[in-house]
C-alpha cells in the first residue's frame, strides 16, 4: 500500500507538471489564453499528491507497529526463558531504541527503497514518450548513481554497524558503573571509571562523526549528479527551444519532471542512513531470536519431580568451566536439598541450569527420567519457582509485588505466606520503585513469598537467607523444610536437608 500511494504520488507529479507547463505555456504565447482547465487539472492533481503522502505516513505506521510490538514480544520471551541477550543494558537498549529503530527502517526506508526502484522507471517512460534526448541524458545520470549508493553505502553500513555496537558496550559499561559506584567509591576507584566512561565515549563520538562524514558526502554525490543531470537536460532544452525544435510545453514540463526522477532516489540513501540503527540493531536482534537455545515439546511432569543432574560440567556466561570435575547427583521427588560449595564455585550457574536458564558445557539434567533438553522449556519453567541471588521486585504495593499481575494470588494465600517467613506487612502499603522502601532482608523475603504463592513443583533457591537475622533465616529455613515440594537450595549456611550436593568434590552425598 506504501509504494501504491508512493505511485499515485508519482503519477501525480506528472499531473501537476504537465498542467503547469502547458499553463504557461499558453499563457506564454497569448497572455489571454484560456487556462481554466489546465489549472483545474494542476488543483486535483496537487490534492491527490497531498491525499497520498499524507496517507503513506499512517498507512507505514500501521503496517510497522504489529512487527514492533512482535519483536518486543518474543525478545521478552526469550529474556525471561533464558536471560539477557547479552548485557542487561545493551539488552534493554536493543529491546527499546533497537526495535524502535527496526519500526522506522521498515515504515520508512523499505518502501523508499521500493519507490526509488519504481517510481524512475515512470517518470523516465513518460520522458521518453516525449523528449527521448532529455530521457537519455536522465537515464545515464541514473544509470551511474546506483555505482555511488554502493560505494559509499558499504562504507556507511560498516561504520554505522560499528556505532551500534559501541552504543551496546556503553550501554552495559554505563548500567555496570552506575550500579558498582557505591563498591568504587569506597574502594575509591570511582574516578578510574569515570576516566573509562569518558573514553568509551569519546569513542563513540569519533565513530558517530566518522559515520556522519560519509552520510554527507554521500549525500553530497548524488546533490551533485542529479544537479548535473538537472543542468545538462536544461542545457539541451534551451538549444532546440532556440532553433525551434521542441514546444516550450514540453520543454517546461521536462525541465521540473527531470529532478522529480533522481528525488526518490535521493530521498531513499537519505532514508537508508536514517534507518542505520534498524539494519544493525535487526541483524542482533533477529540472530538472537533465531538461536535455537531450547527445542523441546515433551510436556512438562504434572506433580514434584525427581531430577538426575548427569555428569553436568558447569559454564560460566565467560564460557570459561567452573570445574572440569563432571557433577553427578539424584534429587528425589518432593526432597529438600542443599547445594554447598565456596563461592564462585558454581552453584548459582547449577540452579540456572536446572531452571531451563542456561546450558551446561557438557552432560544432561533428567527429569523423572526425561532429558531437560527435550521438555518445551515453557512448561517446565511455568513449574518452577526461581529465587536468585538478586531478585528484582516490580510492583507499587506488597500485594502488587507479589501477584507480578496474576490476579489469581488472592490475599488470604499471601498473608499466610509472609506469615511462615516472619514477615509484617501491609499488603497496600507502597513500595516504591525496586521496592526501596524495605530492607534487604525484608525484600528477600517479599521475593520468597512470590516464589512460595505460586505452588510450584520445584522451588529453586539461591541464598534465601542472605541479609537476614539468625532469628529470622531460622524463620525461612523452618517455611522451606515444611513445604512439599521438590526444593534446591543453595546457600552458605546449615541447612537440615534430606541430601546435599557438594560442588567442590562434586558429588552427591546423603545425610
Amino acid at each position: 500500500m506504501a509504494v501504491v500511494l508512493g505511485l499515485v504520488s508519482t503519477a501525480a507529479i506528472i499531473g501537476q507538471a504537465v498542467a503547469l507547463a502547458s499553463l504557461l505555456g499558453a499563457l506564454f504565447h497569448n497572455s489571454h489564453a484560456g487556462v481554466l482547465r489546465d489549472a483545474l487539472v494542476f488543483i486535483g492533481a496537487t490534492t491527490l499528491r497531498m491525499l497520498a503522502v499524507g496517507l503513506s505516513e499512517p498507512v507505514t505506521s500501521r503496517i510497522a507497529s504489529p512487527i514492533r510490538r512482535e519483536l518486543r514480544r518474543r525478545a521478552l520471551r526469550q529474556v525471561l526463558a533464558g536471560g539477557p541477550m547479552s548485557s542487561v543494558d545493551a539488552t534493554v537498549q536493543l529491546c527499546t531504541r533497537g526495535v524502535d529503530a527496526i519500526e522506522y527502517y521498515i515504515a520508512k526506508y523499505v518502501p523508499s527503497l521500493v519507490l526509488a526502484a519504481m517510481a524512475p522507471v515512470l517518470l523516465l517512460g513518460w520522458l521518453a514518450l516525449h523528449d527521448l534526448w532529455s530521457a537519455i541524458i536522465v537515464l545515464v545520470s541514473v544509470a551511474l548513481l546506483p555505482v555511488f549508493m554502493i560505494l559509499l553505502g558499504l562504507e556507511a553500513k560498516e561504520k554505522m554497524e560499528q556505532r551500534w555496537h559501541e552504543q551496546q558496550e556503553l550501554a552495559g559499561y554505563f548500567g555496570d558503573v552506575v550500579r558498582g559506584m557505591t563498591v568504587l567509591k569506597s574502594f575509591n576507584r570511582s574516578s578510574d571509571a569515570v576516566r573509562n566512561l569518558d573514553e568509551v565515549g569519546e569513542a563513540l563520538q569519533r565513530t558517530t562523526m566518522g559515520t556522519l562524514r560519509v552520510a554527507f558526502l554521500s549525500s553530497f554525490a548524488l546533490e551533485l549528479l542529479s544537479s548535473l543531470a538537472t543542468a545538462l537536460v536544461a542545457l539541451v532544452l534551451g538549444l532546440r527551444l532556440l532553433n525551434g525544435s521542441l514546444g516550450l510545453s514540453t520543454a517546461l514540463a521536462v525541465l521540473l519532471l527531470t529532478p522529480e526522477v533522481f528525488l526518490p532516489l535521493r530521498r531513499s540513501a537519505a532514508q537508508f542512513h536514517a534507518s542505520a540503527d534498524g539494519i544493525a540493531a535487526a541483524t542482533d536482534l533477529l540472530a538472537s531470536l533465531e538461536e535455537p537455545r531450547h527445542r523441546g515439546v515433551a510436556p512438562a511432569p504434572a506433580a514434584a519431580p525427581s531430577i538426575e543432574i548427569r555428569d553436568v560440567v558447569l559454564t560460566h556466561a565467560s564460557r570459561h568451566t567452573t570445574s572440569d570435575t563432571p557433577i553427578s547427583a539424584t534429587i528425589d521427588a518432593g526432597s529438600l536439598v542443599s547445594v554447598v560449595g565456596p563461592s564462585g564455585s558454581g552453584k548459582s550457574t547449577l540452579l540456572r541450569v536446572l531452571c531451563g536458564l542456561a546450558e551446561p558445557r557438557s552432560g544432561s539434567v533428567l527429569v523423572d527420567g526425561v532429558d531437560l533438553a527435550s521438555i518445551d522449556l515453557g512448561s517446565w519453567q511455568r513449574r518452577v519457582a526461581w529465587l536468585p541471588q538478586d531478585p528484582v521486585l516490580p510492583g507499587d504495593t506488597v500485594r502488587g509485588v507479589v501477584q507480578m499481575g496474576d490476579d489469581s494470588i488472592d490475599d488470604s494465600s499471601i498473608e499466610r505466606a509472609m506469615n511462615q517467613v516472619g514477615l509484617d506487612l501491609d499488603l497496600d502499603r507502597p513500595l516504591g520503585e525496586g521496592s526501596t522502601e524495605l530492607s534487604a532482608g525484608q525484600r528477600r523475603r517479599l521475593a520468597l513469598v512470590r516464589c512460595i504463592v505460586r505452588n510450584p513443583l520445584v522451588l529453586v533457591l539461591d541464598e534465601p537467607t542472605a541479609h537476614l537475622d539468625a532469628p529470622n533465616a531460622r524463620l525461612v529455613i523452618e517455611a522451606i523444610t515444611k513445604l512439599s515440594m521438590t526444593r534446591i537450595v543453595a546457600t552458605h549456611r546449615p541447612f537440615d536437608a534430606d541430601q546435599s550436593i557438594s560442588l567442590e568434590a562434586a558429588v552427591t552425598n546423603a545425610n
